[in-house]
């Protein structure tokens, strides 16, 4: 059963500055999670973050509910500073 999609304000302001064949991969990706959102590696088994992989691109988002929640897409090499 897919789940329901939600975006945060960040996430969706990081997709809109990606080039366009950069959002199609990422909008079929975010597609790939609401099917299977068990599927994805956990980033911190803790905050229960889970990321995807779209290129040099990483996808966080959260499983709440019957919610996937997507919080940020960010280039790999800025994406795990925090």
């Amino acid at each position: 059963m897919p789940y329901a999609s939600g975006f945060s304000d960040l996430f969706s302001s990081e997709l809109r500055a990606l080039a366009k064949e950069r959002q199609a991969a990422v909008k079929k990706k975010i597609e790939q999670i609401i099917e299977m959102p068990g599927h994805f590696d956990f980033l911190n088994k803790t905050d229960r973050i889970q990321k995807a992989r779209v290129g040099k691109y990483r996808i966080f988002f959260r499983v709440e509910g019957n919610t996937v929640c997507f919080l940020e897409v960010r280039k790999r090499d800025v994406a795990y500073r925090r």
